[in-house]
């Protein structure tokens, strides 16, 4: 989540995205401008000595109070609180432990094995990427694991026409169609 301001940064600045276009080939160079947004983004949730962003967040017109991690304790790796009845908006794996709640889990259909590891995202399970494989097309590789009857899960941010807002909603496609 970033707040209103930042995302129309974005959209203003970065304004070769088509969030829309999935389909396209062609590849989006950023200006540095857009860039350093972008970078914000990442950093958003939490209070860094290097960006002083805001002095408190504002998401969905909700304000809550800052973090206490860093930046610098996210590069060190030290260990963060975790929440554990709800996801903590301050805890830099917040993907990886929701994907670990036994009732998301079930709800999605996850962990049909008992797989007695935890789950982990792309970029925490060492697969190797680089910047060229942002630009890459997903589709082939989305229709070969729908074909072998891999239920993927697919978040999709849309825009609100009532409330002015962005929202996002998950939708699992289980076959090709």
């Amino acid at each position: 989540m970033i707040n209103s301001s930042l995302y129309n940064e974005i959209k203003k600045e970065c304004n070769a995205i088509d969030e829309n276009n999935y389909f396209s080939s062609i590849k989006t160079t950023w200006s540095t401008k857009c860039k350093n947004f972008v970078f914000k983004v990442d950093l958003a949730a939490f209070k860094t000595d290097t960006h002083n962003y805001s002095p408190q967040k504002l998401f969905d017109d909700v304000f809550r109070p800052l973090c206490a991690e860093t930046e610098q304790d996210l590069n060190l790796g030290k260990q963060v609180p975790i929440v554990s009845t709800e996801v903590d908006m301050c805890h830099p794996l917040r993907v990886q432990f929701y994907f670990n709640l036994p009732e998301v889990q079930k709800a999605f259909h996850g962990n049909q094995t008992n797989l007695s590891y935890r789950w982990k995202g792309c970029f925490t399970a060492n697969f190797k990427y680089n910047e060229a494989d942002k630009d890459l097309d997903m589709l082939l590789a989305l229709k070969n694991l729908l074909q072998q009857s891999v239920p993927i899960t697919i978040f999709r941010l849309w825009r609100s026409r009532w409330y002015n807002t962005d929202r996002g909603n998950l939708t699992t496609v289980e076959k090709v169609g």
